[in-house]
């Protein structure tokens, strides 16, 4: 790790790297660049050379992170409803596996998207837990490795024989589990779609001011192959669709991935306008509909950012797209004040103690 203390530009390389793989698809060899930047983290990780700073929070493998501080802060629970932990005792056979954005951020949507998994026919329980990715972008894959593999062997024992994913993430990292190998992983659009599951309008307009508004989806850069793409145009296809220039196995980063904001922000910010501002209006979108529930957050926060600085909401509307399909849906003014909330309310010295 000499190399490392003599350059720190190239520590500062490793750590501005949003591991989105993008960079894979114009290497004329095809190096798979995300596991070798997984492995650079690791390493500096081990040799002490990066810290945990920035990660206490989102270390998921512990009882205590973001995700599960602000669930009980804020009283989202989810006991009356079949859970991993009770799977068997329900006959389960289906886990719901909506990822701790949508889980913490959004109980309402997560409980409508469950409750139509039921009406399906489906027996089904629900997982709160995270899929594991914030531990890799800190540089703690064998952190990562070893909690996926702890939840695989839950399901598994559960009797559970396939998972229902909302984002594209997460199914990267169900798909690479040690012991998730005899499990079907099933992307929600996909079920949508075959269900014949159309937009509201109400949520239409609500959303984008018009009831037919010209929509753009924003693929994660986890979504190459289009598993969840793909069922959500057919989903939109009655509607005015644009692409953006970047889509597919062409997707770019939301500004979110690799956590690359602990080191630089400005970066980030700029694929966030990229994704959220730039492209949409080159294609004259006026709606960006967004496949996964970070890249949701990440547009949220970069709208939010705009209003702080007077400049006001520039580009289109955006939404995740369960927001569409169903009543209830993300308030993120309210996510972000709860967020703040947290630290300087009564749970702020406890909170301060276990996630600081």
């Amino acid at each position: 790790m000499g190399l490392a203390h003599a350059r720190p530009d190239l520590v500062f390389a490793v750590r501005r790297c949003c591991m989105d793989g993008f960079c894979t698809l114009i290497c004329p060899d095809g190096i798979e660049a995300r596991p070798v930047f997984a492995a650079l983290r690791e390493l500096l990780a081990l040799a002490g050379v990066t810290g945990i700073d920035g990660f206490t929070m989102t270390q998921v493998d512990r009882e205590w992170h973001i995700f599960s501080a602000y669930r009980a802060v804020h009283g989202i629970y989810y006991t009356d409803l079949p859970l991993l932990e009770n799977a068997s005792e329900w006959g389960a056979d289906t886990l719901f596996f909506p990822g701790c954005s949508l889980a913490s951020y959004a109980p309402e949507l997560t409980r409508a998207v469950f409750a139509w998994l039921r009406e399906q026919g489906m027996e089904v329980a629900l997982s709160v837990d995270c899929c594991g990715s914030p531990l890799r972008s800190g540089g703690f894959a064998d952190r990562c490795e070893a909690f996926k593999h702890r939840l695989a062997e839950r399901a598994v024992s559960a009797g559970i024989k396939r998972v229902v994913l909302v984002c594209p993430g997460c199914r990267d990292e169900w798909e690479t589990a040690e012991g998730a190998e005899g499990l079907e992983l099933i992307a929600l659009p996909e079920l949508l779609a075959a269900a014949g599951a159309k937009p509201l309008p109400e949520k239409l307009r609500a959303l984008a001011g018009n009831e037919a508004p010209v929509v753009t989806f924003f693929d994660s850069c986890h979504d190459r192959d289009g598993r969840f793409g793909g069922p959500l145009r057919r989903i939109f296809d009655d509607g005015a669709c644009v692409e953006c220039a970047h889509h597919g196995a062409n997707a770019v980063c939301c500004g979110a991935a690799g956590a690359v904001s602990l080191v630089d922000q400005g970066i980030c910010d700029r694929r966030a306008r990229r994704a959220l501002d730039e492209e949409p209006r080159a294609a004259g979108a006026e709606l960006v509909v967004a496949n996964c529930p970070t890249c949701a957050y990440t547009f949220a926060a970069a709208r939010r950012a705009d209003a702080a600085s007077g400049e006001g909401a520039a580009g289109p509307a955006f939404c995740q797209y369960l927001e569409l399909l169903f009543e209830p849906g993300f308030d993120w003014p309210g996510v972000f004040g709860r967020l703040e909330s947290m630290w300087s309310g009564e749970y702020g010295p406890w909170l301060a103690q276990e996630l600081l």
